[in-house]
C-alpha cells in the first residue's frame, strides 16, 4: 500500500482524536494492500458564497474507497454540531462541484464516487443534526467503519485526475491557446502535447505547496522545478485561510511581478472562486523606487524613513544589501506581515533576509518565512548561504533563524529540495549545466560532491570526485519527464554563426517568423540578449524586421522607467538575460552569445540562465569569432554526451565552489529518499514492495 500524507495543518496533529486516525491511516492498517490512500491534514479549504472559509480537517482519498472530509467537534453544544456539520457539507459539495468539472470523473452526469461529510463528534451523546447529508461518527471506531466503506474502483489516471484537482493543480490550466485537433501542425502539437505534461505540476510539487509548517522553511531546486508557482499557490491558499492577514510574496527581477500575480489569482480562483484581495496579498519587488512598490521602499514609508534610491548609493560594492543593512541598524523595523514568501533568494543580499525577519510577525522560530532559491542560476555570484547566515544573530548570540531547531515536533522537514526539473528539455538542461561549469573547456565553478550532483537530480555513473579524477553523472528520464517529440527536421537546439550583426538579426527574425507560421503564438517566443551593450540596438532592428511582417514586439527594456508586463498575449518578448529570469518561452532565440565572457563565473551563468529560459526549442546567435566557435564546440561535445556529463574534478580550492548547503539531518532523508526512488525504479518495485522490506 501507498500512504500519502500532507499536512497543510500542523495544528490538526495535536487534537489527540484526529492524531490517533491520522497514525491509524498512515500505518496502512485501515485499506486493502493495493490501494493508494493520500491524507490531508487541514484540507482542503473553500469558500462559501458569503466568503466565509470552510475545511476539512482530515480528507482521506483512497482509490477503492472515494473522498471522505472530516470535520472533529468537541462540542456538546446542538447549535455548535449543526454548525460544524454544515461547514463539512459545504467542503463537500465545493470539493465536488470542482470534480464535477472533469468529464473523466463522471458517468451519467454524476461523479463515479461519493465525496462523502464526516462530523466526528464525540460529544454528541446521539444529538440529532438535522441532516442525512452528513454521516456522524460518535466513536473512533464508527469513523473507522465510515472510513473503510468501499466506492467506486478508479484507475491510476483517474485518481491522478482527482489528485490534480483537489491540489489545485487544474487551477495553471492548459495554457496553450491551441485547439487540440486534426489539422494542427506538428510544430504546435508537439507543443501543445508538452504542456500538458509541464503544466500538470507534479505530486512532489504539490505536496510542499500544501505543506504548511508553523515557522521557517526553505525551498531549493532547479529552474523549471516549480519554486514560483509553490510560493503563489501558497500566498493563495494562505489568503484563503486567514483573508485578514497580511501576505508578502517577494522577488528579485521585476518582470516577475505579473508572472506572480497571474498565478496567485488562478490559484485563488480555483479554491475560493472570487480573485484575491490585494489590499491583503502585496507582491513586492524587494527594492522598488519612486513608482513601484518594493519590499524596503514600503518598509522606509511606513517608519518615516526617507527611502534611498540607487543613485543615493551608487559607489557601493552591494547598493542593494548597503541600503538594507541600513535600515535593520537603524532598529525602527515594526512587525507587519503574518508569512512572508522570498522567491529567488539566491539574488538576494543577507540584509534583505534581516529586513523580513523583522518585517514578519511572530517569535523567531514560528516566523513564517518561507524562501526559494536556485544556487545554479546566480548572475549576480553570491555565494549561497545558511539560514545562519542569512539571518545573523539574534541578541542572546543564537541564530536568529535556525531550520533544525525550528523544525516542529511530528513534522517530517521544513527543508524542501525540489529534483525534477518540468521546463527544460532533457538535452538542455544538461548542456546548460555543462556549459554553465564549463566542463568542456575551462572549469569556472563545480558542484561541492557527489551527493550535491544528486541533489540537483543527477545520478552518478562512475568516479570519485577526488582532484583531477574523471567523473561521470547522468540525468534520468524521472527527473527531466517533460519530452518534446518535435518533428525529426526541427531540431531542439541549434547554433547560427553570422557573418555580422545584420545578418544575424536576419536569423533571429526567420526563426520567429517560422516558428509563428506553424502554430506558435508571438508571446510564446522568447528573444534574449546576451550583449548588453547594443541589446537596444538587436530589439530594434529585430522589432523593425517583424513589424514589416504584422508581428508586434513587447520590447521590456525599452522604456527603463516602466514596469511592462513580461509577456503581453500576440507579441514576441525581447529581454535582456537579467530580466528574463524566472520566465519562460516555448522558443527561446539568444543573440549576441559572441559577446559572452566564457572565462567567468558572471559570464557562463548568464548563459546558463538563458538557456534555460526554453520549454521547447532553444536557438543560439553570435556573430562568427573565437568565442562563438568555442560556444559551438562545447555545445557539441554536451550534446554528444547527453544526458551524461564527463568532467575532470578541479581543485576545488582554485575556484568557486556551490556549496550544497543542507543541515546534516535534512541531507540522510534526501539521501535516503534518492536510493529509495532509485532501487524501485531500477528494480520495478511498489512502495508497498519497499514498505515490506523496510520492516523485515
Amino acid at each position: 500500500m501507498t500512504v500519502t500524507y500532507i499536512p497543510t495543518a500542523s495544528k490538526i496533529e495535536n487534537n489527540f482524536h484526529i492524531g490517533q486516525i491520522t497514525r491509524r491511516l498512515r500505518s496502512g492498517e485501515l485499506h486493502e494492500p493495493e490501494e493508494n490512500v493520500i491524507v490531508y491534514a487541514g484540507w482542503p479549504q473553500v469558500k462559501d458564497y458569503n466568503g466565509r472559509t470552510h475545511i476539512s480537517d482530515l480528507t482521506v482519498m483512497g482509490s477503492d474507497h472515494g473522498i471522505k472530509m472530516i470535520k472533529f467537534s468537541n462540542s456538546e453544544n446542538l447549535t455548535d454540531l449543526k454548525k460544524d456539520a454544515l461547514s463539512i457539507m459545504q467542503a463537500a459539495a465545493t470539493t465536488e462541484s470542482l470534480l464535477g468539472k472533469s468529464l473523466d470523473l463522471k458517468r451519467k452526469r454524476r461523479l463515479i464516487f461519493d465525496v462523502v461529510p464526516v462530523l466526528f463528534a464525540p460529544n454528541a451523546s446521539g444529538a440529532d443534526i438535522g441532516t442525512e447529508e452528513v454521516e456522524v461518527a460518535e466513536t473512533e471506531a464508527e469513523l473507522i467503519r465510515i472510513l473503510s466503506e468501499a466506492d467506486s474502483s478508479l484507475t491510476p489516471a483517474q485518481q491522478a485526475e482527482v489528485q490534480a484537482i483537489v491540489e489545485g493543480a487544474k487551477a495553471l490550466g492548459q495554457i496553450t491557446e491551441t485547439e487540440n485537433d486534426g489539422d494542427i501542425d506538428p510544430i504546435a502539437r508537439a507543443f501543445f502535447d508538452l504542456e500538458s505534461i509541464i503544466y500538470n505540476f507534479d505530486a512532489t510539487q504539490r505536496a510542499v505547496a500544501l505543506t504548511s509548517v508553523n515557522g521557517p522553511q526553505r525551498i531549493r531546486g532547479l529552474a523549471g522545478t516549480g519554486k514560483t508557482v509553490i510560493l503563489a499557490m501558497k500566498a493563495a491558499l494562505t489568503h484563503i485561510e486567514n483573508p485578514n492577514g497580511k501576505i508578502l510574496i517577494t522577488y528579485y527581477t521585476r518582470s516577475l511581478r505579473d508572472v506572480i500575480e497571474r498565478l496567485i489569482t488562478r490559484f485563488h480562483r480555483h479554491f475560493a472562486e472570487t480573485d484575491p484581495n490585494w489590499d491583503n496579498i502585496h507582491v513586492r519587488h524587494g527594492w522598488g523606487r519612486s513608482n513601484l512598490p518594493g519590499v524596503y521602499r514600503d518598509t522606509c514609508i511606513r517608519e518615516g524613513k526617507s527611502p534611498r534610491s540607487f543613485a543615493d548609493v551608487r559607489g557601493q560594492k552591494d547598493p542593494f544589501g548597503a541600503v538594507c543593512q541600513e535600515i535593520v541598524d537603524s532598529q525602527i523595523i515594526s512587525e507587519f506581515y503574518d508569512v512572508i514568501l522570498i522567491d529567488e533568494g539566491q539574488d538576494f543580499p543577507d540584509s534583505f533576509y534581516q529586513m523580513c525577519f523583522y518585517l514578519a510577525k511572530g517569535t523567531r522560530d514560528e516566523k513564517q518565512i518561507i524562501w526559494a532559491y536556485d544556487e545554479l542560476q546566480n548572475v549576480f555570484d553570491v555565494q549561497v548561504r545558511e539560514p545562519e547566515l542569512l539571518f545573523g544573530t539574534d541578541r542572546d548570540g543564537n541564530p536568529r533563524i535556525s531550520l533544525v531547531r525550528s523544525l516542529p515536533a511530528g513534522t517530517d522537514t521544513n527543508d524542501f529540495v525540489l529534483q525534477r526539473s518540468y521546463r527544460n528539455q532533457r538535452d538542455v538542461l544538461v548542456l546548460a549545466h555543462s556549459i554553465g561549469f564549463g566542463v568542456y573547456s575551462n572549469t569556472v565553478q563545480m558542484l561541492e560532491n557527489a551527493k550535491h550532483w544528486e541533489d540537483v537530480g543527477y545520478e552518478v555513473v562512475s568516479g570519485t570526485f577526488e582532484t583531477a579524477s574523471v567523473n561521470v553523472v547522468e540525468r534520468p528520464v524521472r527527473n527531466s519527464p517533460s519530452i518534446l517529440h518535435s518533428p525529426a527536421e526541427v531540431p531542439i537546439v541549434s547554433t547560427h554563426p553570422a557573418t555580422d550583426f545584420d545578418q544575424e538579426v536576419e536569423f533571429a527574425a526567420a526563426e520567429v517568423k517560422f516558428f509563428i507560421n506553424h502554430g506558435i503564438a508571438p508571446h510564446q517566443i522568447m528573444i534574449i540578449s546576451l550583449d548588453d551593450r547594443v541589446a537596444r540596438s538587436y530589439f530594434r532592428h529585430i522589432s523593425d524586421s517583424l513589424i514589416s511582417e504584422g508581428i508586434a514586439c513587447n520590447n521590456i527594456i525599452k522604456d527603463t522607467y516602466s514596469e511592462p508586463p513580461f509577456r503581453i498575449d500576440g507579441m514576441v518578448t525581447m529581454s535582456t538575460v537579467y530580466r528574463a529570469k524566472g520566465n519562460e518561452a516555448a522558443v527561446v532565440i539568444v543573440v549576441g552569445a559572441d559577446a559572452a565572457t566564457l572565462s567567468t563565473r558572471n559570464g557562463r551563468n548568464k548563459l546558463f540562465v538563458a538557456l534555460t529560459r526554453s520549454k521547447a526549442w532553444l536557438r543560439v546567435m553570435g556573430v562568427k569569432s573565437k568565442v562563438f566557435a568555442q560556444i559551438q564546440q562545447e555545445f557539441k561535445l554536451a550534446l554528444d554526451n547527453s544526458p551524461r556529463i564527463t568532467f575532470t574534478m578541479p581543485d576545488m580550492t582554485t575556484l568557486n565552489t556551490i556549496q550544497r548547503g543542507l543541515e546534516e539531518k535534512h541531507a540522510r532523508i534526501i539521501e535516503a529518499k534518492r536510493r529509495m526512488d532509485k532501487i524501485k525504479s531500477e528494480l520495478k518495485l511498489s512502495d508497498d514492495d519497499l514498505n515490506s522490506l523496510i520492516e523485515e
